[in-house]
């Protein structure tokens, strides 16, 4: 049988008068205000200024915390000859404000150069050893980005070595480390920052610390805004008015252009530039992006957004990897769910995963079954790394603190985290992990929210109205849509292999990939749940209908 929502599990919206009056007071149309009602925004002052954020009037009010001003005075001794290193990390949002940093420091006529920590053989952070490297190579200021906000020793061994020090991170201090780290320069919103700035990635945290402090001209700070849209998409962060400002504006920047190594990578990848929006960015250019830093080296990532030449061999590099993560992933997709059959929850190990796809895997596993799911493997010869993911509602973070006595390294989120142990101490964390989470009280999924509308309905004209709500993602996600199974006309196979199928509805179709049990099983079908995007094909823009979950009968017989 195939998997589906219980009807009872819907709450239908529909375009109606309420929505119409919501739209005479925001100033957008039925639609977008039949939206706004679904997601629980019943009209005021502000409910226009968020359907329409503005990005210079989000960051005139935008609080960023301390130290802004202290990280202005190092960072304009910077000049012709001075001696920068960058230290960032491995993912996304890590090379692209590493990227960003590197330009900052370039426009000085700095002597720039950058440094990202090997994933498996060196792991996250601002490691000592590696600045007292730096240092043995010649520096003068280190900046770390999307880092060492908890690298209090790594911090006040670089000052002791004649280092100046600036921090831009947006990750939350362990306890107790505000005070640790009283006297270096960070700017990290966590610290007394406002709320909408402690929504910030690393990249942004950059890019609107440079604005707000004007070390860089305005024009050119919006031309570069490309790099904070892919990290903040990258880095799944909550998609509030400044954050959906930047990606917008951002993704308005890469379209025009402005970021030569995406342009290629693009290319290669078979996207229309000019059809680029979140998803293409989270579901194509994004986990290429992060395939570097997953098997190999992330210095590959910031070769390709740098425009570093030939950056066509470099973008040929880094699609190449990917391919092998996707097949490792695979591999890995498919052992692990052997192992996890039936199970509360799913924790395992073996020596022979690749540690650098294994989030990746334990996302997908965690969101197919709605269950905990910890994986772990072998780097070198006595640690073991693994990741940890939990359901909306579940605390990673919370989970590992209680095990934290016998971990090497943790920290995350809320729903994703990270751990290192001794090889020793792993059949004990294992044990105990499992028991934890089969344990854990996970809270039951909200109802899901749709808007009852034929699939015919949605236009052009209706997706572009919807788009002024995004990008989605994250805190704003994409609207979800319901049409009655007597709405639809058949149901076909789509494609040679016939794992696909088609859902006719008049002139317009569902398509719901890898659900080949909906031919079979139609009969036990109440209606679909789906979702719209425009895409290109050949330069002209189209709609683009995709399920989400069929919607069963109570009683199929």
């Amino acid at each position: 049988m195939i998997a589906g929502l219980d009807p009872g599990s819907l709450r239908h919206w529909r375009v109606d008068d309420f929505s119409a009056d919501l739209a005479g007071e925001v100033g957008c149309s039925p639609l977008v205000a039949a939206i706004l009602r679904m997601r629980g925004e019943t009209g005021n002052q502000g409910l226009g200024r968020w359907v329409f954020p503005d990005l210079s009037s989000l960051m005139d009010e935008l609080d960023l915390g301390t130290d802004v001003s202290l990280a202005k005075k190092v960072f304009e001794r910077i000049g012709p000859g001075t001696r920068v290193v960058v230290y960032g990390d491995y993912d996304v949002d890590g090379v692209s404000a590493t990227t960003l940093a590197a330009r900052l420091c370039t426009r000085r006529n700095a002597d720039v150069g950058y440094f990202i920590p090997h994933r498996h053989q060196e792991g996250y952070g601002l490691h000592e050893r590696v600045v007292r490297r730096i240092a043995q190579r010649g520096c003068d200021v280190l900046v770390a980005v999307d880092c060492g906000t908890s690298s209090s020793q790594s911090i006040d061994t670089a000052k002791s070595l004649g280092m100046d020090v600036i921090v831009f991170d947006h990750h939350l201090p362990q306890e107790g480390n505000a005070e640790a780290l009283s006297g270096a320069v960070i700017v990290n919103p966590q610290f007394k920052g406002g709320k909408e700035a402690k929504s910030l990635c690393g990249a942004a945290v950059l890019w609107a610390w440079a604005w707000k402090s004007a070390v860089e001209q305005r024009e050119w700070l919006l031309e570069n805004l490309g790099l904070v849209a892919l990290a903040t998409v990258a880095d799944c962060v909550p998609l509030g008015p400044l954050n959906r400002a930047l990606v917008s504006e951002g993704l308005a920047k890469i379209r025009e252009g402005r970021e030569p190594g995406l342009n290629v990578l693009s290319s290669r990848l078979g996207l229309d530039l000019q059809g680029l929006d979140s998803e293409s960015l989270a579901m194509k250019l994004i986990p290429c992006l992060n395939a570097a830093g997953r098997l190999e080296l992330a210095d590959l990532s910031v070769k390709v957004l740098s425009s570093e030449p030939p950056v066509e061999k470099s973008v040929d590099e880094l699609v190449a990897l990917n391919r092998k993560r996707q097949g490792l992933t695979a591999k890995i997709m498919e052992e692990a769910s052997v192992l996890f059959n039936g199970k509360r929850c799913c924790v395992a190990g073996k020596d022979d995963w690749p540690v650098g796809v294994l989030s990746g895997v334990a996302s997908r596993i965690c969101s197919e079954i709605g269950r905990p799911v910890a994986l772990a493997a072998m780097v070198g010869s006595g640690m073991v790394r693994g990741t940890l993911r939990v359901p909306k509602g579940g605390d990673a973070v919370s989970v590992l603190k209680g095990l934290s006595a016998s971990l090497h390294e943790w920290g995350g989120h809320r729903q994703a985290a990270g751990f290192s142990v001794n090889r020793e101490q792993w059949p004990l964390v294992r044990d105990t992990l499992e028991v934890v989470l089969a344990g854990l009280e996970i809270p039951e999924e909200d109802a899901v929210d749709v808007l009852d509308i034929h699939p015919a309905d949605l236009t052009l004209g209706s997706l572009e109205e919807i788009e002024k709500l995004g990008p989605f993602g994250m805190g704003n996600p994409t609207p979800l849509f319901y049409v009655d199974h007597k709405g639809t006309d058949r149901i076909c196979a789509l494609g040679k292999t016939g794992q696909h199928v088609r859902i006719a509805a008049g002139d317009a179709y569902i398509v719901a990939f890898r659900s080949p049990d909906l031919l079979k099983d139609a009969g036990s079908i109440e209606g679909w749940v789906y979702r719209a995007r425009k895409s290109f094909w050949r330069g002209r823009p189209r709609v683009e209908l995709f399920l989400e979950k069929p919607v069963l009968s109570r009683d199929p017989g």
